[in-house]
């Protein structure tokens, strides 16, 4: 691994906050009760990283197709890649019941109006 490939990626970091916080601002601009502040920021955080990962992932799996690199590359490129899935994974268990109550709730306001 190149002493590059192990420094923080700030600006992907900066975007992944951008989603995030564009996540937050879109629902309560519509109007989300405080009552769910909790669950919106479960899932602006977990969608936001689950956005940012998916895009790491897609980098790290072209990168990895594309090299002609050895077999101690190819090891390290699929732990690069098993890490990210974990990361999906973890996201995805995590938002679901934050998702749950949001969508019930968007379902309730669509009803009154």
């Amino acid at each position: 691994m190149t002493e590059e490939a192990r420094q923080p990626d700030l600006a992907q970091a900066r975007r992944t906050a951008l989603m995030a916080h564009a996540v937050v601002i879109k629902l309560k601009e519509m109007g989300l009760s405080e009552e769910l502040d909790s669950e919106l920021a479960t899932l602006c955080t977990d969608l936001g990283d689950l956005w940012g990962v998916q895009k790491e992932m897609s980098r790290r799996l072209e990168g990895f197709v594309k090299s002609r690199g050895s077999w101690h590359e190819v090891g390290n490129d699929l732990v690069d890649l098993r890490t990210a899935i974990d990361h999906i994974e973890w996201h995805t268990r995590s938002v679901k019941r934050a998702m749950t109550r949001l969508t019930h709730y968007a379902y309730k306001q669509a009803d009154k109006g």
